[in-house]
């Protein structure tokens, strides 16, 4: 805290100065003249611009509001993308989910990106300001003791200025006899000139304090927000593999729906590996995206580990598995199935199939594209294994909760009549579609 100029300044130079004490009124109050038209001259300047300031304030509010506005926007589309059941969904709106996701995850990595410049920036300014913190206070300790050497040298030379005694009576006051003859000593016009730096000085260390507290508060807060966009960049990456472990699922599943059609529909099964291949190399492809941003960003990423949902599924023993019409399945659901196919037929749909399917040939098959210990077989998420491979027990198929229909011969397509009275009547009997396969109901 700086002192008021007059009283710090009499108060040193009587403390460094004993024989001032014994000093006579008139060259006290000379003493009190220079002290008087030094701090005459003290008074802080004004800003100016508050205009201009606030302008600049309104801006970046509306700038900030903006952002929140598409931030929040995006957040919601990512979300929405989240939900879409990667198992259930047209491989359209899987696509359009990952591509949201990707989407999110590269606006959070940019924003984290400039929140980290920002704090780097606000950083540079923290110091610029607080060294010409210093540079003023320095200036300004060094200006005091000038001026105190300054009244000091006006002391002891005091005698030796002529007093004007009819002028000195003429005036109102003392203190305005005693300003009068020192601003027409030299000397006190040096120590004018002296204290108008010094008022400079003065003003100049209080923007610079201000200025160094405003940009440390600064950069505080842009450290505080790296934080958040941290947090916000690692939950999209989070939401983003955990859908990229449904998909890898759903691909497992249709490899393995595809194995089960190959002797009925040898070219509807290639089909289905075709599709499986190109999102599968889809999904590599944004994994590894996400992991090279997830490095550049410095943030933690899930990828590169076994991920999605770990875990045994025990297949169902062969006494639980019966035959209606044909088409084998669980005994749970063997009278839900035999009332369903005698609707059909009533109605003129006569539908065949097939349902259970032995786990001997995915265990097979995960043994080649997992690895062959027992976790690699039953356990490793499918995620894990390339291509995505569902583990033993996984699919509904193994378990003979599913079926897929034929109608004279032929795999169900959404032309299909018996799809059509299907789609109309099959929840009735506790069946249901998955939408990518019409031939699949569970």
């Amino acid at each position: 805290m700086v002192l008021p100029f007059h009283d710090a300044l009499l108060a040193a130079t009587f403390a460094s100065n004993p024989d001032m004490n014994r000093r006579t009124p008139r060259t006290a109050a000379r003493i009190l003249a220079v002290s008087l038209a030094l701090s005459l001259s003290l008074t802080p300047l004004s800003i100016a611009g508050p205009s201009a300031a606030a302008d600049s304030g309104s801006a970046r509010q509306k700038l900030k509001e903006l952002q929140s506005a598409q931030e929040k926007l995006r957040a919601e589309k990512s979300k929405s993308a989240s939900n879409v059941n990667a198992l259930q969904a047209t491989e359209a709106d899987v696509q359009a989910s990952l591509a949201s996701l990707r989407a999110n995850v590269e606006s959070e990595a940019s924003l984290l990106e400039d929140s980290r410049r920002a704090v780097t920036a606000a950083e540079a300014r923290e110091q610029e300001a607080l060294a010409q913190e210093a540079t003023a206070a320095a200036e300004l300790e060094q200006l005091n003791a000038d001026i105190k050497e300054q009244v000091r040298l006006a002391f002891i030379a005091g005698s030796s200025v002529p007093d004007d005694p009819i002028e000195y009576l003429a005036e109102d006051s003392l203190t305005e006899a005693s300003r009068k003859r020192v601003f027409r000593n030299a000397n006190a016009t040096s120590g004018a000139d002296a204290a108008e730096h010094y008022r400079t000085i003065q003003n100049d260390l209080r923007i610079a304090r201000e200025a160094a507290a405003a940009a440390s508060a600064e950069a505080t807060a842009k450290r505080a927000e790296v934080e958040t966009r941290l947090a916000k960049l690692q939950d999209a990456q989070a939401a983003q593999e955990a859908y990229a472990d449904q998909v890898a699922d759903r691909i497992a599943n249709a490899y393995a729906e595809a194995a089960g059609l190959e002797a009925l529909e040898p070219a509807l099964a290639e089909q289905i590996k075709g599709q499986q291949q190109a999102l599968d190399s889809a999904l590599a492809s944004e994994r590894e995206a996400a992991a090279a941003r997830a490095r550049a960003a410095g943030a933690r990423t899930t990828s590169g580990r076994p991920s999605g949902s770990g875990g045994s599924v025990s297949p169902v023993g062969e006494g639980s598995i019966v035959a209606v019409g044909g088409i084998r399945v669980h005994r749970d659901i063997a009278d839900s199935l035999a009332a369903l196919l005698n609707a059909a037929a009533a109605d003129g749909i006569h539908l065949s199939g097939g349902g259970y399917r032995d786990s001997a040939g995915q265990i097979a098959t995960r043994r080649n594209n997992c690895g062959t210990s027992n976790y690699a077989i039953y356990e490793m998420p499918s995620s894990s294994c390339r291509p995505p491979t569902a583990r033993p027990g996984s699919s509904m198929h193994e378990r003979g909760l599913a079926i897929d229909f034929s109608q004279n011969g032929r795999v169900l397509n959404r032309g299909s009549s018996a799809f059509s009275w299907l789609k109309a009547n099959a929840a009735n009997y506790g069946f249901y579609n998955l939408p990518s396969e019409p031939w699949h109901w569970s």
